[in-house]
């Protein structure tokens, strides 16, 4: 999913940036990255339902968002901001290499990533080609499916209705199929996914842009 570029502000006025993370220090650290720079932090959020309650009354112009917040995945957070029109682009922030981030954050509408132990010229400039409407995403991140083979187009429903909450019946019902036929599919997902278990699939389907 790609969404619509935010508008790109005046220079004069500076770029305004909502940052999410829910670290005191990585915080801290990005407000002396940005010191002296075209951009500033206009508000700080230490998780999802906090930048949620922010971001209508912040309007920033860019989005810094860390993946691993307490409540939610960082995706899960651009995801439900792109749902609600926020245009304004995005750039993911971790402090590891994650398997399959790149696609995941690109799937839900993150123009890029960044690791934080990059350096503030790094992230500067990753900021920087975001705005310019370039897609900058860290090489570091191995890409999804290595080791995993893709789920087909009937085994992605499946997952998504198990994340809506649905049990192996209810599956059945919706797609038409049998409640035996629901479980091979459940298990195929699960081994294709390495899981054992549906909360598990639906974490691991998400972090991937499955679902």
């Amino acid at each position: 999913m790609s969404p619509p570029r935010g508008r790109v502000p005046s220079a004069s006025n500076g770029v305004s940036l909502l940052l999410v993370d829910d670290d005191p220090m990585v915080r801290s650290w990005v407000r002396l990255s940005l010191r002296a720079s075209e951009f500033r932090i206009d508000a700080e959020a230490s998780s999802a339902a906090e930048a949620l309650g922010l971001v209508d009354t912040a309007q920033p112009d860019f989005l810094l968002v860390d993946y691993r917040l307490p409540d939610h995945r960082g995706t899960e957070l651009i995801r439900e901001l792109r749902l609600r029109g926020v245009t304004a682009p995005a750039l993911m922030m971790t402090a590891n290499q994650e398997p399959g981030l790149n696609e995941a954050a690109h799937h839900v509408g993150a123009q890029g990533s960044v690791l934080k132990s990059g350096s503030p010229i790094e992230l500067l400039d990753a900021l920087r080609k975001v705005l310019g409407g370039r897609s900058v995403y860290d090489p570091h991140h191995p890409p999804r499916g290595r080791g995993r083979t893709p789920l087909t187009k009937r085994q992605r429903e499946t997952l998504t209705l198990v994340a809506d909450g649905a049990t192996n019946a209810e599956i059945a019902r919706e797609l038409g199929v049998g409640v035996e036929t629901v479980k091979t599919q459940l298990n195929r997902i699960y081994q294709k996914l390495g899981v054992r278990t549906r909360a598990h699939a639906v974490a691991v389907g998400q972090e991937l842009g499955l679902i």
